[in-house]
């Protein structure tokens, strides 16, 4: 009994694709053959330039990810509706001048005009790398948008980098392991609590959650004079809030390092809540710190010295004020 055309065909496809892990490698003769009319099959081929005296990289980059779609469709339940061919520059120079191909990779589907999945166009459609990019996830599901069914990808796993992965996670228990004994007591010490705790809420007291609230604009430019504080209570600029979570940032420091157990603490608008904090650093020193020096000179100095941080805190936190109210009459060297 004589073998139909088309039964012929699929046998030679069906050859080709085990042979070759999912895909048909074209020839111009292969090429005209596999995808003559009728077929009851679709067909999707990547036209290609893989000779290294070409030096394609586009096509080197989208080949293996066009072979994996390839493999995984042969997962599906009808392996046989779709075929995937790859046809090189230099097995098919007549294809590629008579589609007047110049470029590659070029990509096109063919779909089936017989059969129950044929469908009323038969023209081809070309993939485009422009918008749809490289990935075998875009590609699949370019195919499954022809098709009207899920295209799989199923990649191999990647042995070395889970080995990676393992290999650092196991060196970054042992670490941890070393360094718990160190990390167990800052967890369990008071201090790096208070710390923590102060820089949250000398945060929270300069401003930062009003900008998130408010969405204030980050500097403002008046005449040509960049301004950095927003005059006002009800009013601060991004700028402004950042420069105080960092001092205050610095103040709660310092506070951690002295372990100081009590702190004093003035709520007032936004960007006073730094000098405050120099100044209760300053008062809590004096009261704490300063006299706890045994040398009587370097407790005369530490006196002098903190004294006249506070006097100056206090001079700028006045001097703010004013900006921020400049109604406000009162001043200290500032």
């Amino acid at each position: 009994m004589a073998v139909k055309p088309l039964e012929r065909k699929l046998h030679k496809l069906n050859e080709q694709v085990i042979k070759h892990d999912g895909v048909v490698e074209l020839n111009s003769d292969l090429f005209d053959e596999f995808l003559a009319k009728p077929r009851n099959y679709s067909f999707v081929v990547l036209l290609t330039a893989l000779d290294s005296s070409i030096n394609c990289q586009p096509c080197r980059e989208f080949d293996p990810e066009f072979r994996l779609v390839a493999r995984s469709w042969q997962t599906t339940k009808l392996p046989s509706r779709l075929y995937f061919g790859i046809l090189d520059f230099k097995n098919g120079r007549e294809i590629f001048t008579k589609l007047k191909q110049t470029t590659a990779p070029s990509c096109w589907y063919y779909p089936a005009t017989d059969g129950s999945f044929a469908k009323d166009v038969s023209e081809p459609d070309r993939y485009d790398f422009a918008t749809k990019g490289f990935g075998g996830e875009n590609f699949a599901s370019y195919l499954a948008i022809q098709l009207g069914t899920s295209v799989p990808v199923k990649r191999p796993p990647n042995y070395s980098l889970m080995m990676l992965i393992s290999f650092f996670l196991i060196g970054a228990l042992a670490v941890f392991k070393l360094i718990f004994p160190t990390i167990q007591k800052a967890f369990q010490n008071k201090n790096t609590w208070a710390a923590l705790s102060l820089v949250i809420i000398l945060m929270m007291i300069s401003g930062h959650m009003w900008n998130h609230i408010r969405t204030p604009p980050y500097i403002t430019s008046t005449g040509g004079s960049i301004n950095y504080v927003a005059a006002g209570f009800q009013s601060q600029y991004g700028l402004e809030s950042q420069i105080v979570a960092i001092l205050c940032k610095t103040d709660s420091y310092k506070f951690s390092i002295f372990k100081l157990h009590e702190m004093v603490s003035i709520q007032t608008p936004f960007i006073f809540g730094n000098t405050d904090g120099f100044c209760a650093f300053s008062v809590v020193s004096l009261i704490v710190s300063v006299p706890k020096f045994e040398n009587k000179t370097k407790q005369r100095f530490g006196v002098y010295l903190w004294m006249g941080i506070l006097i100056v805190m206090f001079s700028f936190l006045f001097a703010l004020f004013r900006i921020k109210y400049p109604g406000y009459p009162f001043r200290l060297f500032i």
